[in-house]
């Protein structure tokens, strides 16, 4: 798949042509081809370091409720017991990088990832930190708990990637000759976009928001029981043809062409655009492969868990394998959570709650995502960021639990060129506080669409034309090194 590079917004598109044009009289002074796509970088906002585009696919791992920084990633043991908790740390593969005793697995591989410990943001309740964290776009309302999805959000990063693939290979919405080219989503999520109480409905910053329903999520459904996923409205009945369903797409296409002048309203675009990606996704077969987990063997699924958030993992493996640009895969609690807990947001019995429902599968999980991406070369051209909304409380609260704390929390970095083993920002000396190189959502946001090759100056519209920053944040050179 080719890597993600997009133009910037109409509005910038002339000072790039008259760039062009400038370096083009230099063509007989002896400017080289590498020296023009130089000069295209630095239009697109790369700093010329050859970091931008250099992620050829992201999988993000959102972990749901806030996992605790001080019982993971960056523990203190010099701190007091209310401050430090239970858990001790332990060596792992990088000569005094020390993780929790929880994650055993994952330290053999800390030599793939940096740990990045000084996220932060004021969003203090878990719909806005969410939509922060997964937008990359600081929510007005921070401290609002019970929002709902609306068409004014900002999108999810997967569906600005979307909108930036779009735009470089656009989809025609009506064909003109029979045949149906296969075409892979752009964006997929899995087992399901999160929803839970105060909330009725999904989550904002899980879709496409104000780009519309063009650009959202492609969900492949997972069941909890069973662990297994089906892309069931994807497959055709075993009576219609791929030939068959092209006649029918044109046929479709003549039925319902619109109205002279129509074709420029946007919600028949969008119904136009829409209906030509359900085509061509009943076309693509490597979908229909990837999410065929039977075809691995029984050791692979042991390897990453015999639950839906370990399946999930794997199945988005498999996706990213068959070149989808960007997968998220949202945390799964395998067991019931109980008191004091309900995702990895856990008030009462954090200890409880680490060791026998959170930790353990995610480790699992996560130690052979990291050992098959590299095995199998992908790590290479791959970014792997795994997060949650925000961090726990520095002092366990009377519950033995720990409650939100958005002013510090710690992310992992991996794949497409970043070192592993390295650290990232630091916490003050009680995890309370960034301590230096503060990270915020936007930074964070805006450097991972850097390493996908989405321009610092890439433009969203929404339904009505209005345009938008696809990102306000810098390019952060320090996440990338």
């Amino acid at each position: 798949m080719p890597t993600v590079r997009c133009s910037p917004g109409t509005d910038d598109n002339w000072r790039l042509r008259r760039r062009c044009l400038q370096l083009g009289l230099l063509g007989p002074l002896g400017l080289s081809l590498p020296a023009l796509a130089q000069a295209r970088a630095v239009e697109s906002g790369d700093p010329g370091d050859g970091t931008f585009g250099r992620a050829r696919r992201c999988l993000l791992v959102f972990l749901n409720g806030g996992p605790s920084q001080l019982d993971l990633w960056d523990m203190k043991p010099q701190a007091p017991a209310d401050v430090r908790g239970e858990l001790q740390s332990i060596d792992t593969a990088v000569a005094g990088l020390r993780l929790s005793e929880l994650l055993p697995l994952t330290a053999l591989h800390a030599d793939k990832f940096k740990i990045v410990r000084s996220v932060t943001h004021e969003a203090s309740v878990h719909t806005t930190a969410v939509y922060t964290m997964l937008t990359g776009t600081t929510h007005q309302t921070p401290t609002v708990d019970q929002l709902r999805i609306t068409p004014q959000d900002h999108p999810h990063l997967g569906s600005i990637v979307s909108k930036c693939l779009a735009e470089r290979d656009p989809i025609p919405p009506k064909p003109q000759a029979p045949g149906l080219k296969p075409h892979l989503p752009p964006f997929v999520c899995l087992p399901s976009l999160f929803q839970a109480p105060p909330v009725d409905g999904i989550w904002p910053g899980q879709n496409a928001g104000f780009l519309g329903r063009r650009f959202d999520p492609l969900v492949i459904p997972g069941d909890k029981l069973s662990a297994r996923f089906k892309l069931s409205s994807l497959e055709l009945p075993s009576e219609v043809s791929i030939d068959r369903l092209s006649s029918r797409r044109m046929l479709l296409g003549e039925l319902d062409r619109s109205p002279e002048g129509a074709s420029s309203n946007p919600q028949v675009l969008t119904h136009d655009e829409c209906s030509a990606q359900a085509f061509e996704l009943l076309g693509a077969s490597q979908l229909t492969r990837a999410t065929e987990l039977d075809r691995e063997p029984d050791r692979v699924h042991e390897r990453y868990g015999r639950h839906l958030f370990g399946q999930g993992v794997l199945l988005a493996r498999r996706l990213i394998e068959a070149g989808l640009p960007l997968v998220t895969v949202y945390w799964n609690d395998p067991t019931p959570a109980g008191a004091g807990g309900g995702e990895y947001d856990s008030h009462g019995r954090i200890y409880y709650h680490m060791r026998n429902r959170l930790v353990p599968p995610t480790d699992r999980a996560l130690a052979a995502l990291l050992e098959d991406l590299a095995d199998r070369g992908l790590l290479e051209d791959t970014l792997v960021v795994v997060m949650g909304e925000f961090g726990r409380t520095p002092r366990l609260n009377k519950d033995a639990g720990r409650d939100h704390w958005p002013q510090v929390q710690s992310i992992l970095l991996a794949g497409a060129g970043i070192s592993g083993g390295t650290i990232y920002g630091a916490s003050d000396r009680i995890g309370a506080f960034p301590a230096a190189d503060p990270l915020t959502p936007p930074d964070l946001g805006q450097t991972i669409l850097h390493l996908l090759g989405v321009p610092a100056d890439f433009v969203l519209h929404d339904q009505q034309g209005q345009a938008f920053a696809a990102s306000r944040g810098r390019v952060i050179p320090g996440l990338m090194a």
